[in-house]
Order: C-alpha cells, then sequence, then structure tokens
C-alpha cells in the first residue's frame, strides 16, 4: 500500500478485508497509510463474536479488547472514517448471555456497516461437528435483533453527513434513474440522473438511510 499511494496519477484504493490479529502488527504504520488522499477512509475489520470465549471457541487470534482498540485508534486519527466489522449469530454453545455481550458491542462502537450472518454447520469443519448446535429459529431471532440494533445506530451516524458538499465518484448503477457514488470516506450517495461509470460529480447531501446517503 504505501508503494501503491505513492504511484503518481488520480486515483482512489479501498483495503478490503483484514482481519485484528493482522492489523495489530503493523496498526501504526497502516493508520499512516490511510492518511494519503489516495486511501478510502474505510475500514472492515470482522469481529464475528463481541464474547471472549465464543472468539476462543473460533479459533480466533484476538480478543474484544484488541478490537475496540484498533477502532479507537483508527477513529481517533481518521475522522470520519468508515467502520465496518461482520457479526455471527448463534455460533454453537453461545448463551444468550454471550449473544448479548455482541449486541453490546455494537452499541458501543456503532459501526457504520455490520455484516451480519446466521452460523450454520458447513461440512467437514470442526465447528460443524460441535454439540451445542443452536436451532435455526434462535440463530433467526438474534438475527434479527442485532439488525434493528445496527439500523437505529446506524442512522443516527449518518445523520452527520446531511449538508454535506464535496465529491463522489460514480461506481454503480441504481434504481430506477439513480446511480450510486462514494465520498472519501466510502459511504454510498445516491444520486439522480445519468452519469459515466469513474466519474467525478459535486454533490450536498439532502437525506439519509441507515444503509446510503441521497444527494
Amino acid at each position: 500500500m504505501k508503494e501503491i499511494i505513492n504511484i503518481s496519477g488520480d486515483f482512489k484504493i479501498r483495503l478490503g478485508m483484514a482481519n485484528p490479529n493482522h492489523i495489530l502488527e503493523f496498526l501504526d504504520e497502516l493508520i499512516e497509510v490511510y492518511k494519503s488522499d489516495k486511501i478510502f477512509k474505510f475500514l472492515h475489520v470482522p469481529v464475528q463474536s463481541g464474547n471472549n470465549e465464543i472468539l476462543k471457541t473460533m479459533r480466533r487470534r484476538y480478543t474484544v479488547e484488541q478490537f475496540k482498540q484498533i477502532i479507537e485508534k483508527f477513529r481517533k486519527e481518521i475522522p470520519n472514517i468508515t467502520i465496518a466489522t461482520d457479526i455471527i449469530c448463534g455460533f454453537p454453545g453461545e448463551t444468550e448471555k454471550q449473544f448479548d455481550n455482541s449486541l453490546n458491542l455494537i452499541k458501543e462502537i456503532k459501526p457504520d456497516v455490520l455484516n451480519r450472518s446466521r452460523f450454520w454447520p458447513r461440512p467437514k469443519t470442526e465447528a460443524a461437528e460441535m454439540e451445542n448446535q443452536i436451532h435455526g429459529k434462535e440463530t433467526k431471532k438474534r438475527s434479527q435483533l442485532l439488525t434493528s440494533i445496527f439500523n437505529n445506530t446506524a442512522r443516527m451516524l449518518n445523520e452527520k453527513w446531511i449538508g454535506w458538499q464535496g465529491e463522489i465518484i460514480i461506481d454503480e448503477k441504481g434504481k430506477d434513474e439513480t446511480m450510486i457514488g462514494r465520498n472519501f470516506a466510502y459511504k454510498p450517495v445516491v444520486v439522480n440522473g445519468k452519469f459515466k461509470l469513474g466519474e467525478k460529480v459535486k454533490i450536498k447531501i439532502k437525506k439519509i438511510t441507515s444503509h446510503y446517503l441521497i444527494a
């Protein structure tokens, strides 16, 4: 990434995803790279659970505290960064109290993007052979509860963008006569009109939803 941002030209880079234990190996260096104008201010760090016992059972090589350390440091150094994370609902043996830890973590860190998945036993994996598999009805209930909490916090987060003016890069066709672009924080912005993919457009945010901005 250091080499890429030193290439001349007008372009943007989005780092796809990085596990907490990998980021911790070069946290300060990564933050410095993120300060480049060529990097979208978007960080995807999947935590998967808000409970350390479940993380250990999942064989994750990090703790909830380490995950929060990463998020706190990035937010301190990179204003308006978009944070994305992942949560698995109903990993084998996960109690309601342990799942509550995940709910509380999402309330605390308030991610901009949350990828929610219900556990399912993938064939020939260790998790598929574990006892205490959780019924699908329960994993569905937990997923719905997590979604409800996330939608509320995400909408409140997006309200700070109302009135924002700046440039977006058109990167997707939307519904009907709309297009979707991304601002410097990789926030999806819906605009009316016909634009070319890759075109830069100056906009002003008028409305928001839990998942995107409207200009």
